[in-house]
């Protein structure tokens, strides 16, 4: 076995020293780059956060939206339950009640109201499948006649002011607004029976009423008209 010298020894050392170090025009990474590898991951996870955020938003703006239908469609069911028992909207037809209601206004009716004189009423028409709204004139018990063209109601005169204007029109031509007319003519009865009610519309010689289609039975009067609702500019109580 051969034994080494001293010299041999250095160079040894010396060839060790040179493997460690680094080979001619390279360079060594830093640790600094390190740091920055980092930094390039914190954007990732900032962007990925906002599509996060993006996800949840558009979530919570579908769920108001399904909300928004639901709540809609609910309040739509309830109005319709309700309408069918406390009151409705109908469509004005024809000009048998001008000037107090026109062709195509929509009024709401009130179905559990009481009904008196000289009210609107929303009535199914006698013999016909057809709707309308007239004013009530008679009720039950009551004997009715009209005599140059004024209102008595058992032997007492009635003033009609809802038609005044018109009336007082037709009067200055020398013509009667109400055609002259008795119960027992009209329905062969000295009075209204109980349950039926003598109606007639504000248009006086135009209008389709008791006149021709006789009493109204009480089932047939859907309800008492409230309010106009259309068009807006006229939205009032009617009267």
């Amino acid at each position: 076995m051969k034994k080494t010298t001293h010299k041999q020894k250095n160079r040894a050392v010396k060839r060790k020293s040179e493997q460690r170090k680094p080979a001619a025009g390279k360079k060594t990474q830093p640790v600094k780059k390190m740091k920055s590898q980092k930094k390039n991951v914190r954007p990732a996870k900032r962007k990925h956060k906002k599509v996060n955020k993006q996800k949840k938003k558009l979530r919570k703006t579908k769920i108001l939206f399904f909300e928004i239908v639901l709540t809609l469609l609910v309040t739509i069911g309830i109005l319709s339950v309700l309408s069918l028992f406390t009151f409705s909207f109908a469509k004005v037809e024809g000009y048998s009640m001008s000037d107090t209601l026109d062709d195509g206004e929509v009024v709401v009716v009130n179905k559990l109201s009481k009904i008196k004189r000289f009210d609107l009423v929303y009535l199914k028409v006698p013999k016909s499948k057809d709707k309308s709204i007239r004013r009530i004139i008679g009720q039950p018990g009551e004997s009715l006649y009209y005599k140059n063209g004024q209102l008595f109601i058992d032997e007492q005169e009635k003033d009609e002011s809802f038609i005044d204007d018109y009336k007082n029109q037709f009067e200055q031509d020398g013509m009667l607004y109400t055609e002259d007319f008795t119960l027992k003519s009209l329905s062969g009865r000295p009075t209204i029976p109980k349950g039926k009610y003598l109606v007639l519309g504000d248009n006086r010689p135009y209008a389709t009423d008791s006149r021709y289609y006789q009493l109204v039975d009480e089932k047939e009067i859907i309800g008492k008209v409230e309010m106009r609702v259309l068009p807006l500019h006229k939205l009032q109580r009617v009267k």
